[in-house]
């Protein structure tokens, strides 16, 4: 049985996320479809964008990011195209999200793609582990990354490195004196293109330099539990997080259901 396209999530799977606090699904999307997402990728990344909203805002992300060498960001990945609208309902992807954080809601978007002498980013984690449970068989990740390996992700790849159990750590190091797998423990997530990386925000974490030619290039999307105040977690790119009315239009059931934070929000976008 094939649980990725159940209801259910496998007591095994539930069972290695709760251990490594990170989980990998094999060949969640098709070769036609990570060649989609790509094309759009490589039309949008060369692009200039004005970000107008970032003069009221006063701090921010821009759309494009290019501060890392060898790397391109692009942020608020549904405001760019509405290709992207796609995965914020995944439907082999919906169980887990609903097993793992509860009441999902989606926070952000974006995209990364390394090229040859791209450098590790340091490690991090988005929320502290805190917001980590398992009480009474109940798993709960307060924010969840889903990351679509658009390419492979080898270790010389620019690939995600991770500290497995990194979620329950009481111990803190001195992150920034490790890079990538110099941190004890650190292990390289590795996979091809079509997998999907789901990743605990309380799970400390990096990416690898990247040696290989070819680009790699992920797609993020990253979940809360409803209870998250989205607009106060980092309020310069609210923009980035928030989509506005006609931007939802777009969205069928499952995608206004896992977005519906943002009727509540007041916004000038």
């Amino acid at each position: 049985m094939n649980n990725q396209e159940n209801d259910t999530v496998s007591r095994e799977k539930r069972f290695l996320f709760d251990l490594q606090g990170f989980l990998i699904l094999r060949n969640v999307l098709s070769e036609a479809e990570c060649t989609e997402y790509l094309e759009v990728l490589q039309r949008l990344e060369p692009q200039t964008y004005e970000d107008k909203w970032m003069k009221s805002a006063g701090t921010g992300r821009p759309t494009r990011e290019t501060s890392r060498q060898h790397q391109i960001r692009l942020n608020g990945l549904p405001r760019l195209d509405s290709v992207f609208d796609q995965l914020i309902a995944q439907p082999k992807i919906l169980s887990y999200l609903h097993e793992f954080v509860g009441q999902p809601q989606l926070i952000n978007t974006w995209s990364i793609s390394k090229s040859c002498g791209a450098q590790t980013g340091g490690w991090h984690r988005g929320v502290p582990t805190t917001d980590y449970s398992y009480r009474n068989d109940v798993l709960r990740s307060r924010m969840l990354n889903v990351v679509y390996f658009l390419t492979n992700n080898g270790p010389d790849d620019g690939c995600i490195v991770a500290l497995p159990g990194g979620h329950k750590s009481n111990i803190d190091l001195e992150w920034n004196k490790y890079s990538g797998l110099q941190l004890p423990g650190a292990v390289p997530i590795t996979g091809k293109a079509g997998d999907v990386l789901l990743l605990s925000e309380t799970v400390l974490h990096d990416g690898l330099p990247k040696t290989t030619e070819t680009v790699r290039s992920n797609l993020y999307y990253n979940y809360v539990h409803a209870h998250y105040n989205v607009m106060t977690r980092e309020p310069g790119n609210c923009h980035h997080f928030y989509f506005p009315p006609e931007i939802r239009q777009r969205f069928n059931p499952k995608q206004l259901e896992l977005t519906s934070w943002m009727e509540l929000a007041r916004r000038k976008h």
